[in-house]
């Protein structure tokens, strides 16, 4: 077969479908490797099988490690997730050793327990711009984060080890933007990194502890632009929007807070949004409203309430049980958004 053109190779790769392209790689050496620039530069299967030959390959083949872009770990959840052997997180470490091109790292481990295949430091050769953990935070997350001066977006959703320690001066200097436990943001805001965008899931075991946090977040105020706090409990929702306004009125987000249905508790939201001069977003949950608010006519009503105390506010999402409903001003009135409403609202606090 005649080698082809680069750009001949180039759009006969564009217009494949990937369940094609290792068939293209067998084609001919004008196609190979384009077609494994492409396959390779993603790497992101439900099935464990297919990861693992994937690491195989980039293991036993020097030149398929650079093109790894974006790697993805996990199960799908149509399947009971199950507990991975050594054999084939060995294999996993060896290949993450040759990605020295990796931007994008998401490992969702169901034991929670394999932090061990990021601890070899020397051996690791790239430096991420996001990465998504379902990992313990312990002392090889901190080792690991340590080295990845360039990561920008960062989610962990594992335990906290008590013995974790502290970050070294000047770790993590790039990252913007921060989602996971209290006790990890903690850890953070011990460095000097211009975190914009904060999201914490609360529990029990630290839902008494948040009063405490927020005025911790002073340190970070000048960056931070928007907070999420998830699963805050109604009684706490006056105290810690009343402390928010106080250390960080310049939020262009804030969420989720549970909105009391009586007065004054009411009020007092109400004047805490009063300081909030810039801000753009508010999510707010009104679950425990009886009768819950489910009229467009009464979601009206509420938004134009809350935009009374803040007048810059262009959004609110109203959270009603399960359901969520996004509100944008026109200039004159609240309407409610009709179109990809729930990637917008899943996204509003990353991107203020």
């Amino acid at each position: 077969m005649l080698l082809l053109p680069p750009e001949a190779c180039h759009r006969i790769i564009h217009w494949t479908r990937r369940c094609d392209l290792t068939t293209l790689c067998l084609t001919s050496k004008s196609l190979q490797k384009s077609a494994e620039i492409k396959l390779y530069e993603v790497i992101m299967s439900g099935d464990i099988n297919v990861i693992f030959r994937a690491c195989e390959s980039i293991v036993s083949q020097d030149r398929l490690g650079p093109y790894v872009r974006s790697f993805y770990l996990y199960q799908t959840t149509r399947r009971s997730q199950t507990e991975l052997p050594t054999r084939f997180w060995n294999m996993l470490q060896k290949a993450l050793w040759k990605m020295r091109c990796l931007d994008v790292l998401y490992i969702d481990d169901p034991a929670r327990a394999n932090t061990w295949i990021l601890s070899d430091i020397p051996k690791i050769p790239f430096q991420l711009r996001e990465a998504n953990f379902r990992l313990p935070w312990n002392r090889h997350i901190i080792k690991f984060l340590e080295s990845q001066n360039k990561l920008r977006q960062f989610q962990i959703s594992g335990g906290v080890d008590e013995d974790a320690p502290q970050f070294e001066d000047g770790s993590l200097p790039d990252l913007c933007t921060f989602d996971g436990h209290l006790a990890s943001a903690m850890q953070l805001l011990s460095l000097p990194c211009g975190l914009r965008h904060l999201r914490i899931p609360l529990d029990r075991s630290t839902n008494k502890q948040l009063l405490d946090f927020i005025p911790k977040l002073a340190a970070i105020s000048r960056t931070l632009r928007s907070l999420n706090i998830i699963h805050m409990p109604e009684e706490l929702s006056v105290e810690a929007i009343k402390l928010i306004s106080f250390v960080c009125p310049d939020l262009h987000y804030v969420g989720i807070i549970p909105l009391p249905m009586t007065f004054p508790h009411r009020s007092m939201i109400h004047d805490a949004l009063l300081a909030m001069h810039n801000l753009r977003d508010l999510e707010i949950d009104v679950s425990r409203w009886s009768p819950l608010p489910n009229t467009g006519s009464l979601q009206r009503m509420l938004a134009t309430e809350l935009h009374t105390y803040c007048s810059s506010l262009e959004h609110i999402i109203l959270r009603t049980g399960s359901n969520r409903t996004l509100w944008y001003f026109d200039g004159n009135e609240w309407n409610v958004s009709e179109n990809g409403q729930h990637l917008l609202v899943d996204g509003l606090w990353k991107n203020r």
